[in-house]
């Protein structure tokens, strides 16, 4: 029978370590013993020296993070989608001086966290009431347990030496920051420190994204062998999230398809519309992932020929893209490759392209990773003013598109990762013409 803990103080309450727990069931299907695959106790190290690197480099003696893709960056564990973003139903901090992460896990989730993670310095329990969450339980109710977090935190601090140092938070919200504050802890934003780790890969981080863009390789297929006349754009989304959940990678809030007049400009969205002979059809893969990694890729494909028109305008396109491409190595910055792309305003004025602003998503590059835009943005509006170095390991998804309005749109994109002397494209489906998928 469990003990009593009326009366337990649960901010420093910890999660039990169960003697044997793994006897009781089996393992995931995914590992074996002749090939190394993913080397997923690498890759934690990997994440958890950059992390430390940063702290030492900011001058902090810890990190808070309540951004669920920061959490899984610190721990390597991640919860399910409805705990996304910063929902602070759950957090996690690194000390400077500790082996490994703490996690304050939700719940009762912190019983399976504890036996499963054994890389964790502690699994505690998460004082439900930082983030939004925290402010649907009332103003009273949400100081009460705002208050009870920082008195977690600042127990750990001491114990862990760091609670004079200054504490890096990664979602700066209001409450917390005030309670901080009259806790007399320094704060930093801890934004930067974050994209500046996650921004150079191991060879498992790369690993992972090669693999996810393999299983985009297979949405694609999915999607090509199933174009036909008067299928609709969502069947051909939901068949491609079929490929994807079978193939082990995860969904979050990603995935489309868009046809004919519906595809310039650009929805970023699918419909029911019925499909028709010789419409341009494109898709994007995004937000799938495997091990949490995303991947941001889009290809185009014609039900039946395609048109001269359609043809012509899809060169232009990946004449833009691979332009672009092919400068690419480490120290060459972005406002070198955001040049080879012309002015908006001077190519789409037939869809009343005024500014640069008007263009975010249309010619452009983002860093991708645990999350869809991390460092660099590649993007004429600021790269051109404001270039960022590109290094050894970093990872993007370039993107270029045109089209005829009313007529059809076409759309391209690649994921790269930086290598020693150039570039390595993670993405694989062909791009050099529109792919064509025969009427029967």
């Amino acid at each position: 029978m469990a003990k009593e803990t009326k009366g337990v103080d649960i901010t420093s309450w910890q999660w039990p370590k169960i003697e044997n727990y793994w006897g009781r069931r089996p393992y995931g299907t995914q590992s074996v013993d002749w090939e190394e695959r993913i080397n997923m106790d690498r890759m934690r190290q990997y994440k958890l020296n950059r992390m430390k690197e940063m702290l030492k480099k900011h001058d902090c003696g810890a990190i808070l993070a309540i951004g669920e893709w920061n959490m899984r960056y610190i721990t390597s564990t991640w919860n399910a989608y409805w705990t996304t973003p910063s929902s602070g139903l759950r957090y996690a901090m690194l000390p400077a001086t500790a082996k490994g992460a703490i996690l304050y896990e939700q719940g009762e989730i912190g019983f399976q966290a504890k036996q499963i993670a054994p890389w964790l310095d502690k699994v505690k329990v998460a004082i439900t009431g930082a983030g939004w969450i925290g402010r649907t339980m009332g103003a009273r109710a949400s100081i009460q347990q705002r208050d009870k977090m920082v008195k977690q935190i600042m127990d750990d601090l001491k114990e862990y030496g760091v609670a004079k140092e200054r504490l890096a938070l990664d979602t700066w919200d209001p409450g917390l920051v005030e309670a901080f504050t009259a806790a007399g802890v320094t704060l930093v934003p801890a934004l930067d420190m974050m994209l500046e780790a996650r921004m150079i890969k191991n060879e498992d981080e790369v690993n992972c994204l090669r693999t996810c863009s393999a299983i985009g390789d297979a949405m694609f297929a999915k999607i090509a062998a199933n174009l036909r006349p008067g299928i609709k754009e969502s069947e051909l989304c939901g068949m491609a999230h079929e490929v994807a959940y079978r193939l082990g990678a995860r969904v979050y809030s990603g995935i489309f398809v868009t046809s004919g007049p519906f595809a310039w400009p650009n929805p970023r969205d699918e419909s029911d519309r019925m499909i028709c002979p010789g419409d341009i059809v494109y898709a994007d893969v995004y937000n799938t992932s495997y091990v949490g990694y995303k991947i941001c890729y889009y290809r185009t494909f014609s039900c039946g020929k395609a048109s001269q028109k359609a043809k012509d305008d899809y060169k232009k396109s990946v004449d833009w893209l691979y332009d672009a491409i092919r400068l690419i190595k480490p120290g060459v910055t972005t406002k070198e490759l955001a040049e080879k792309w012309p002015p908006g305003p001077e190519i789409w004025k037939d869809i009343h392209i005024v500014a640069e602003d008007q263009t975010a998503g249309s010619n452009w590059g983002h860093g991708i990773g645990l999350t869809l835009y991390e460092y660099p943005i590649i993007w004429r509006e600021t790269s051109l003013y404001d270039p960022i170095t590109l290094e050894k390991g970093m990872t993007f998804a370039i993107e270029t598109q045109h089209g005829t309005p009313g007529s059809h749109g076409v759309r391209m994109e690649e994921m790269v990762h930086v290598t020693e002397n150039g570039y390595e494209i993670m993405s694989k489906w062909p791009i050099e013409e529109i792919t064509e998928v025969p009427l029967f």
